[in-house]
């Protein structure tokens, strides 16, 4: 299996000026653990994940509480993430990210990011027993055929 026939596309990204709150609720929103960071050509300049962005925002229980300086996504950001390419071998590029404990791979193919690739993607292929490109497109296939059908009234 290769990596385009799991990675999420399009890509939710954010821009390096973004304000660490907003990035924050930008995942909240859709649920996601990390976003690729893009600059003004759409060229990936890095990603920021959760931990990135609560990294040493709550004061303790019982310190004076100071407002930290309002940060943006350049900040706090990881500039040099791991990535892959939409025809990389899905196994090895799972056991590298198993390796590193990372969580989401930017897909990133003649310079352009044209997807990502998350853990909860793969977990999603197991957990539909899809091990093969030829399996995802069998269901590709079949939710093809169920929408053109449900469009016609079928």
């Amino acid at each position: 299996m290769r990596a385009r026939d799991v990675m999420t596309r399009p890509v939710i990204t954010v821009g390096p000026r973004t304000p660490v709150h907003a990035a924050a609720a930008l995942l909240v929103a859709h649920g996601f653990g990390g976003a690729p960071v893009t600059d003004a050509d759409g060229a990936l300049v890095g990603i920021v994940t959760e931990a990135d962005l609560v990294r040493g925002r709550i004061p303790a229980e019982g310190r004076p509480g100071t407002t930290p300086p309002e940060t943006t996504v350049a900040d706090v950001m990881t500039t040099a993430p791991l990535t892959a390419r939409s025809a990389d071998d899905l196994a090895e590029l799972v056991a590298t990210m198993l390796e590193t404990r990372t969580r989401s791979v930017p897909i990133v193919d003649d310079g352009a990011l044209v997807g990502i690739i998350t853990r909860r993607d793969v977990l999603r292929c197991v957990a539909r027993r899809e091990l093969t490109s030829a399996d995802v497109a069998a269901r590709r296939a079949d939710l093809g055929t169920h929408r053109r059908g449900s469009a016609a009234g079928g």
